[in-house]
């Protein structure tokens, strides 16, 4: 299908215009923002020694844990409160919290700036889903797929050029601060803030009808019920089910790698005598960096055609059995350029599963359920990884050399790849006939 009308429509389309650069904003400060919260954790000597497995945890959790709390209630909000007003208050919210991070980040690592990134950054579930939300009511229906596909891809590109401005920044030994990298930051939200507020009135992005079942206290206890009700229905859908699994304990064995790679490269891979300013450190967590973005590039261009051709069952096999090799491989080298490798292949074994994973709720559960079970897989799915991240801060050593815990992992892959055989041989994550054309007759892969 060609897209240049609808290019052609949304460029001449002013609201259109105007919400994309509360985006792009945003986004970009969010970029800033979580590249100087990284640095800050990991390079900042005001907070004492950097060498520490349980700080690189809590710092992901910092980023991951306001999102897996918050997830499935940011739609009961959403229906409830006008979206222009939840938008533009959760970034002049975010700008002020910026001026308390910067006034305490330099005091060293304590609770104060900790929860105020929190706080930041779980705002930004309303905000990224407030934004999809109104596109609707400012978008016609006919250019809808082409306005999500423009505004996520412009996004994610005003995100990762935040997060290289601060890491090219700090590379060069500019000078600046941590604190004004935040601050930097606090004015992009404020500048967001600014647009949505002038640009659109209390109600031009909806909610446009309101939400049933009551206020948003009700809403909230019906989304828990229904997160429950999600999970029990889970129970008669093995094939979503097993693959869901699956997903939870690839994350959770992800959560122990990043955190060997994470202080290999800031132990064991950094050479205070040449490199006192951990300068090589930082390029190489850049490089990482872009290799797991074009990690889940190639998984979305190959999973289609691999689940098409192998079937989501097998792809899913592969996958986890690639992820197997590579930890083991890394485990009898242990060598930068490896990780580098690693990194890329096991992003793609990751988002290669997720995108099976979400076809499999899509095409597997009925759309009564879809929604809950989607709220239980997003749960599942950031929770695993959580867990993997301290697990491994407890096992791991400050210089990350600990061939003997990748082996495990290793194992442990490989023992996920032959349970998963085992256990959905019958069970694929969704219809065969769904993936492959050829298939002889319609041949059901979930439990009834």
């Amino acid at each position: 299908m060609r897209t240049d009308g609808h290019l052609r429509s949304l460029a001449g389309n002013r609201r259109f215009r105007q919400l994309l650069g509360v985006r792009l904003t945003s986004q970009a400060a969010d970029g800033m923002f979580q590249a100087s919260l990284a640095l800050s954790v990991f390079f900042n000597p005001d907070l004492g020694e950097a060498n520490d497995p349980f700080r690189y945890a809590a710092a992901v959790a910092i980023l991951l844990g306001p999102y897996s709390l918050l997830g499935p209630y940011v739609g009961t909000v959403l229906d409830r409160c006008s979206r222009r007003n939840l938008i533009g208050g959760a970034n002049l919210a975010r700008a002020a919290l910026m001026l308390v991070i910067c006034l305490t980040l330099v005091t060293g690592f304590n609770w104060t700036w900790v929860l105020c990134a929190m706080l930041v950054l779980a705002a930004n579930r309303f905000v990224l889903a407030g934004l999809a939300a109104s596109h609707p009511q400012v978008v016609p229906e006919k250019d809808l797929v082409t306005a999500n596909s423009l505004a996520s891809t412009l996004g994610a590109l005003a995100y990762g050029l935040g997060l290289a401005t601060t890491g090219v920044a700090k590379l060069l030994d500019s000078g600046v601060s941590y604190s004004m990298l935040a601050l930097a930051a606090g004015c992009g939200y404020l500048v967001s803030a600014f647009i949505v507020t002038a640009s659109f009135g209390r109600s031009d992005l909806g909610p446009v009808d309101e939400a049933p079942g009551g206020g948003l206290w009700r809403g909230v206890a019906d989304t828990t019920a229904g997160m429950w009700e999600g999970f029990k229905h889970l129970g008669r859908r093995r094939g979503p089910a097993l693959v869901m699994a699956v997903q939870g304990l690839h994350r959770f064995l992800y959560g122990i790698v990043f955190i060997i790679a994470i202080a290999l490269f800031m132990g064991f891979f950094w050479d205070l005598q040449s490199d006192p300013d951990r300068t090589t450190t930082i390029s190489w967590l850049l490089v990482l960096a872009v290799l797991g973005n074009v990690g889940v590039l190639a998984a979305a261009l190959a999973t289609p055609r691999a689940t098409r051709v192998w079937g989501p069952r097998n792809w899913v096999l592969v996958l986890i059995g690639l992820c197997a090799v590579v930890v083991a491989c890394l485990a009898g080298t242990m060598k930068p350029v490896m990780f580098a490798v690693a990194v890329l292949l096991v992003n793609i074994a990751s988002q290669g599963i997720k995108i099976t994973v979400d076809t499999s709720i899509q095409r597997g559960i009925e759309d009564a359920y879809r929604g809950r079970v989607f709220s239980v897989n997003d749960t599942v799915y950031n929770v695993g990884y959580l867990a993997g991240l301290f697990a491994a801060a407890i096992v791991v050593p400050k210089d990350g050399y600990t061939p003997g815990t990748l082996i495990g992992v290793a194992v442990a892959y490989a023992l996920v790849c032959l349970g998963y055989a085992y256990l959905a041989r019958a069970d694929a994550p969704y219809d065969a006939q769904s993936w492959s054309p050829a298939a002889p007759a319609p041949r059901p892969t979930t439990s009834q």
